[in-house]
C-alpha cells in the first residue's frame, strides 16, 4: 500500500514538474474539434501571439506544383485537392526579403490554418517543447513551413495523412531569424483526428477521435495525464483553473465541450464551438501567471470549419464581423490563379467568397 501511495506521489510530483517548466511560456492558441453532435464536425481555433502577421485567405486551386523546400531529398507534388488557407502574409513578405533562398514564397509557405475541398483541416499551433529531427536526406523531407500545405494538398482523410507522414520528416528552417516550434492537429468530416508533435526528434503521433482539444506547451501526454485530476475526467479537482495558460485552456476546453447541448443544425452547432473558442480566447492586456507585463498575447483571430457542408469561418477580433467561405462555390479548377482576402478590412461581413482578388503577379 505504501509503495503503491509512494508511486502515485511520485507522478503527481512528476506532473507538477512538467507543467511549472512550461507554465511562464508567453504562447498561446488553441483548437477545439466538436465531433460528438448528430448535426455537424465542426472545429475552431484561435490565433493569440503578441502581435497579427497581417494574415491573409488564400484560395489554391487543384494543380500547384509544390516541393517540400527541405534541400536534398524534398518531397515533390502537385495539388490534388483545392484548399482554403490563412497565411502571415506581411510577415512572410518582410522575412523573406532578400532571403537567397528561392523556394520560399510568402503565399505558400508558413500557411497556419486551412480546409481542404474534401474536408479535411489543419492547424499549426506553437509546442515551445518541440524539437525537430536532425537532417536524413534517405527521408523525403518537408519544412515545417509546407507542413500543413502538403496535408491539405494531398490527403482526403486524417488515416491517410498519418500514414503518409509516418514517412516524412519534418525539417526544422528558419524563418526572419527565427525557427517556430510547432505541433499539427488535422480532423476530417468523419471526426477522425490526429495531434503530431516532434519530441526529442521523434514524430509522436495520437490518433483518434478523442483527441478533440489541443493548445500549447506542455507536450500532449503531460495534458491529458494533468486533465485526470480534474472531477469531470476521473480527478478530484472540482473549480476549473481561469488563467489564460495553455493548461488552463485546456482543461476549460475539454470539460465544457462534454457539457455541449444538442444543437437543432448545422449552423447552431457552429455557434455553440465559436463560443467555446471565445471562451478560451486571450483578452487584449491579459497577462499569464508569470506577469509577463508588455509580454502579451491576445487572440487575434479566430476560425471555425464546418467539415461536411465545407463551410470557413472566420472572425478578426479587432472587427465585430463574422465572415465566411463556401468551399462549394469556389472553382478549384487547376488553370485558376491563387487568390486572396484581406480578413482585416471592416466592411467584409458574412459570406465573402466572391471577394478574393487574384495573387499579386510578381509575388
Amino acid at each position: 500500500m505504501f509503495k503503491a501511495m509512494r508511486q502515485l506521489m511520485l507522478g503527481a510530483a512528476g506532473l507538477l514538474a512538467s507543467l511549472l517548466i512550461f507554465v511562464d511560456l508567453g504562447s498561446a492558441c488553441s483548437r477545439i474539434l466538436w465531433n460528438t453532435n448528430k448535426q455537424a464536425v465542426v472545429v475552431a481555433r484561435s490565433m493569440d501571439w503578441d502581435h497579427p502577421f497581417g494574415e491573409r485567405i488564400v484560395i489554391y486551386p487543384r494543380g500547384v506544383r509544390m516541393q517540400g523546400g527541405a534541400g536534398e531529398s524534398s518531397l515533390t507534388w502537385v495539388s490534388k485537392y483545392g484548399s482554403i488557407g490563412v497565411v502571415p502574409y506581411e510577415f512572410a513578405l518582410k522575412a523573406l526579403e532578400g532571403s537567397p533562398s528561392k523556394e520560399m514564397d510568402p503565399l505558400v509557405d508558413a500557411n497556419m490554418e486551412g480546409i481542404n475541398e474534401k474536408g479535411l483541416a489543419a492547424h499549426l499551433l506553437y509546442l515551445h517543447a518541440t524539437k525537430y529531427e536532425d537532417r536524413n536526406v534517405r527521408k523525403p523531407g518537408v519544412t515545417y513551413l509546407r507542413w500543413l500545405r502538403y496535408v491539405l494538398d494531398n490527403f482526403e482523410t486524417v488515416k491517410d495523412a498519418v500514414d503518409a507522414l509516418r514517412t516524412v520528416q519534418i525539417v526544422s528552417v528558419g524563418i526572419g531569424g527565427m525557427v517556430y516550434p510547432l505541433h499539427m492537429a488535422i480532423e476530417d468530416p468523419t471526426g477522425d483526428s490526429a495531434i503530431i508533435e516532434i519530441i526529442d526528434g521523434n514524430q509522436v503521433i495520437h490518433h483518434g477521435a478523442e483527441y478533440t482539444v489541443m493548445t500549447n506547451d506542455p507536450p500532449y501526454p503531460v495534458q491529458l495525464a494533468n486533465l485526470k485530476r480534474y472531477k469531470t475526467f476521473g480527478g478530484s479537482i472540482e473549480e476549473l483553473p481561469g488563467g489564460v495558460e495553455p493548461t488552463d485552456r485546456f482543461i476549460r476546453a475539454s470539460t465544457f465541450l462534454k457539457t455541449l447541448p444538442e444543437p437543432k443544425d448545422r449552423t447552431e452547432a457552429v455557434a455553440y464551438v465559436y463560443s467555446l473558442i471565445h471562451n478560451v480566447s486571450v483578452p487584449f492586456g491579459a497577462s499569464y501567471r508569470s506577469g509577463l507585463g508588455a509580454g502579451t498575447y491576445p487572440t487575434w483571430w479566430t476560425s471555425a470549419s464546418d467539415l461536411k457542408d465545407r463551410i470557413f469561418y472566420f472572425n478578426w477580433t479587432s472587427n465585430p464581423n463574422v465572415l465566411w467561405v463556401n468551399l462549394n462555390r469556389v472553382d478549384f479548377a487547376a488553370e485558376k490563379t491563387i487568390r486572396l482576402l484581406d480578413p482585416a478590412q471592416i466592411d467584409l461581413v458574412g459570406d465573402v467568397t466572391a471577394r478574393f482578388v487574384p495573387a499579386p503577379v510578381g509575388r
